[in-house]
């Protein structure tokens, strides 16, 4: 039995605004069923570590959002992309505590994305300060984050929330349904495991963002930002807040950032 918590980054919404879509509401994503079965495994990104042994990002929600999207795409359009958490971190403001999911959503849906090759965690970088640097974004990276929004359309909304009253089952159940539609980012206690299943005790705030991306004979699968990536969950566990995500294209004629990122990636070959 494991118990020495190790997740960092959900700082959960005070508040959910009128304006913010929410599942059901009058404000609400379209809703296209893309995996009927919602077993997202086969798409999955690279691993991909918020935290070093010097110091954690307290980034999950940057870290998981972007796996999200990454998940999509993949399916979507074939594309394996490798989105910079640095460049959303820096652009965002996010600090520890870390940060709300719902904010990091807005600042992707506002300003774009760019590649990890751009903007990476490289192994020289042994401080948050470093991590964190705003000096580290260059004008073209912002030209070219631009240009993603050309080519893109993001979405977030609600599926539930923790103002409101619904028990683990019923949870589970809406999880269940939506993952049809996208891998949902969810919100946990990181990470409390016994016998290769990971729980949550009655009471406890979550302070974890993660992805949900199937259910294995009733057991919540979680693609993470810390190892193990990949987690097998109580049936009822009981998710606070939750995420569904869509990607869709313009389909504008010509695509810049495509042009611009296969330049960067051939110029450091």
């Amino acid at each position: 039995m494991k118990n020495n918590l190790i997740g960092h980054g959900f700082v959960a919404p005070e508040m959910i605004e009128e304006k913010e879509y929410v599942f059901g509401a009058s404000l609400s994503l379209p809703s296209e069923i893309i995996i009927d079965n919602g077993d997202w495994c086969s798409f999955l990104p690279k691993e991909e570590r918020q935290s070093r042994r010097e110091f954690d990002t307290y980034g999950c929600t940057i870290y998981n959002t972007l796996q999200a999207i990454e998940i999509l795409e993949n399916k979507l359009f074939g594309r394996k992309e490798d989105y910079s958490e640095r460049f959303i971190y820096i652009k965002s403001g996010t600090r520890p505590p870390g940060n709300n999911p719902h904010i990091i959503g807005e600042h992707i849906r506002k300003i774009g994305l760019v590649p990890e090759v751009m903007l990476a965690f490289s192994e020289e970088i042994d401080s948050l300060e470093k991590y964190a640097d705003s000096n580290s974004i260059k004008l073209f990276m912002e030209k070219v984050a631009e240009e993603w929004l050309k080519d893109n359309l993001f979405g977030h909304e609600w599926v539930f929330n923790g103002f409101e009253q619904r028990d683990a089952k019923t949870k589970n159940e809406l999880l269940r349904e939506e993952l049809r539609r996208s891998p949902i980012g969810v919100s946990v206690v990181g990470w409390r495991e016994n016998n290769g299943i990971y729980y949550k005790l009655e009471g406890e705030q979550d302070n974890h963002w993660t992805d949900l991306v199937a259910y294995e004979n009733g057991y919540p699968i979680i693609y993470d930002s810390y190892e193990p990536f990949l987690k097998k969950l109580d049936k009822n566990y009981d998710f606070g807040f939750a995420k569904r995500y869509r990607v869709s294209k313009t389909f504008r004629k010509q695509s810049f950032f495509g042009g611009i990122k296969k330049y960067f990636y051939e110029s450091i070959m």
